[in-house]
């Protein structure tokens, strides 16, 4: 029984073609018509525009085309180089091509400096991640990591650490980052309100509204009901 060997991944050199011009190869160690049963495992055949066969390695950058030759050595230059560009620059799936990004204005790096302390305590210079749909379509559709420069409802002035431009964003999906509340000072129940989106801090930091007076009661003042019932 012969000893275990790795099976290759390429072609193996001792099964390669020959007289591929004349339009019937064979395989040189077999004598048979090309290609043979063992490199038949490793190849797939594919038509040329001249209508000859192609036959090209499964693992492979080599190929080999039966019949006379229908390419100038200027196509193989041409060929060449195109296949060493797909090699260096990868395709990656659709999702990954995002439309080109529109003008927007560019600045440096905000001043401003907050950590929330508790819920409602939002102000310039928090840090938040921008959920995918807030801003155009052109940075992709995942978390970026913003800077609030100016607070508002519905909408929200961030500036992106990504690449430095200021965009409007809705308040609802700007979320706190996990580290909202100052070092050493989370308040109670700041693991709920760190995942708070900004517009719920505002609607949370809003000053509650007296309660309006209540009617007089007309049977204690019965002269200013009746003066109200003849107006």
């Amino acid at each position: 029984m012969a000893a275990w060997t790795q099976r290759p991944i390429r072609l193996p050199d001792d099964h390669l073609p020959c007289r591929l011009d004349s339009g019937r190869p064979t395989c040189r160690p077999c004598g048979t018509a090309w290609p043979c049963a063992t490199a038949g495992e490793y190849l797939t055949q594919s038509p040329c525009t001249c209508g000859e066969a192609v036959w090209r390695e499964q693992r492979g950058p080599r190929n080999w085309h039966v019949g006379p030759r229908c390419y100038t050595p200027a196509d193989v230059t041409r060929w060449q180089a195109a296949e060493l560009k797909a090699a260096r620059r990868p395709h990656y799936p659709p999702s990954h091509f995002y439309p080109p990004k529109p003008a927007r204005p560019v600045r440096q790096r905000p001043p401003y400096r907050h950590a929330p302390a508790g819920p409602g305590d939002v102000a310039l210079g928090t840090w938040v991640w921008v959920r995918p749909g807030a801003l155009h379509a052109g940075w992709g559709d995942i978390h970026q990591l913003a800077m609030v420069t100016a607070l508002g409802l519905p909408r929200c002035e961030v500036w992106l650490i990504l690449d430095g431009t200021v965009h409007t964003a809705r308040a609802d999906l700007l979320i706190l980052t996990a580290s909202g509340g100052r070092r050493g000072e989370k308040a109670p129940g700041w693991t709920r309100w760190t995942r708070w989106t900004v517009a719920e801090h505002l609607a949370h930091g809003r000053p509650v509204a007296p309660p309006a007076p209540e009617p007089v009661q007309a049977e204690l003042f019965p002269s200013l009901a009746g003066e109200a019932a003849h107006a």
